[in-house]
């Protein structure tokens, strides 16, 4: 009996870490589409990407932002993926223009709701 109770506290345990791992990557590799403003940069067949998102808390607002780069998945494949590299806060919004830059997302710009397209610099002198 001694021996049961083992194996299934050991099989519990497993499967306890399995979801919790499997929930961590989940959130940690999905990107929210609730993004305000989006930077894209283009570089052969690799497309470099920084969402831009702001929310108000009160008369305060919290900036973040998310780099990925995506690219197809071999040379082979026509499958697409898209990969996080960098996600973080900024205390000013000012600065997403240089996280963008540096994340080589500098070709275009695009406000999630609207359909006009912005150069970089055309975006730098709208965004203050």
């Amino acid at each position: 009996m001694k021996k049961v109770s083992i194996v299934v506290g050991i099989v519990l345990f497993i499967i306890v870490e399995i979801f919790i791992l499997t929930t961590v990557t989940y959130k940690n590799n999905t990107i929210p589409d609730n993004y305000k403003i989006i930077f894209k940069g283009e570089s052969g067949e690799v497309v470099y990407t920084t969402y831009y998102y702001e929310k108000k808390k009160g008369k305060k607002y919290t900036y973040k932002y998310i780099n990925t780069i995506s690219s197809y998945q071999g040379y082979d494949s026509g499958d697409w993926q898209e990969k996080i590299v960098k996600k973080g806060k900024i205390k000013k919004k000012n600065k997403i223009i240089e996280i963008a830059e540096k994340n080589n997302a500098n070709s275009y710009v695009k406000y999630k709701n609207e359909d006009k397209i912005y150069t970089l610099e055309e975006f730098k002198n709208l965004f203050k």
